[in-house]
């Protein structure tokens, strides 16, 4: 059983594309820790929930201690009986070029799998009046993140890392089977909205303020100064150095609907 998970807060305009685009890459069930969400997030899964194999939870710590969250979900995903478990984000769109997610995952010997990451960033050419931010930012940089993401086989003591870069696992690692579309930034108010919600969220840690430091720095910013920042980004000029991107190639995600 190939098991999802994740933990969301406000992510309305792409959740529900996301969850349906894992579900037709052969996910068997999806788990979703909801994290106090103030806008149709909730209403949106519990819509989902309701006939497809997906469990709502409720997350009520503010506190983006989210290496532990996701790990108590991970094995949570091993007590339902999950093979493989898949961590991720409201904003990724999951794949492989080798064919259907859950059928390279079967094929796969190795216990730990490396998914090689795909930025896309808004711009001016981006079609207006589509819903779906998968289809409508088809924008990404050039070059992979540096940075990967993890699918592991499912394990008692399995650990995650923030942001789900790797997990402490026993066993063989390897990549090239999987790629990962990321999409964070797709209109001004849900830029404005993610950046306050996430200084916020760590703000209310105890983590060291060398943790999410984008997050602090950005979500400290005016309305006016963010709005600033997203004018630039859209238009590819430099702005904050979190919001810089490499250059673009016009490639869409391939959405399984």
């Amino acid at each position: 059983m190939l098991v999802a998970v994740t933990m969301v807060r406000d992510e309305q305009d792409i959740i529900g594309y996301t969850l349906t685009h894992l579900l037709a890459e052969g996910v068997d069930h999806i788990i979703v820790a909801d994290n106090q969400s103030t806008d149709q997030t909730r209403p949106i899964l519990e819509a989902l929930a309701d006939g497809h194999p997906v469990t709502v939870l409720d997350d009520p710590e503010q506190g983006y201690y989210q290496a532990k969250k996701m790990t108590r979900l991970a094995h949570m995903a091993y007590g339902m009986g999950a093979t493989w478990v898949l961590p991720f984000d409201a904003d990724e769109l999951w794949y492989s070029p080798a064919g259907l997610l859950a059928d390279v995952l079967w094929g796969c010997q190795a216990d730990v799998i490396q998914a090689t990451e795909h930025k896309h960033w808004p711009t001016h050419h981006d079609p207006p009046d589509v819903p779906n931010p998968f289809l409508a930012m088809p924008y990404r940089e050039q070059t992979p993140n540096r940075l990967a993401k993890v699918v592991f086989r499912a394990h008692p003591q399995a650990a995650l890392h923030m942001g789900n870069h790797d997990v402490e696992r026993p066993g063989e690692r390897m990549g090239g089977l999987l790629e990962m579309r990321h999409f964070p930034y797709r209109s001004f108010p849900q830029f404005a909205h993610k950046v306050k919600v996430g200084r916020e969220a760590y703000e209310a840690t105890n983590l060291h303020t060398g943790y999410g430091t984008h997050w602090r720095t950005m979500g400290a910013l005016s309305d006016d100064e963010l709005h600033d920042e997203w004018d630039l980004l859209v238009e590819g000029r430099p702005g904050l150095p979190w919001l810089q991107h490499q250059a673009l190639v016009h490639d869409p995600a391939p959405v399984r609907a």
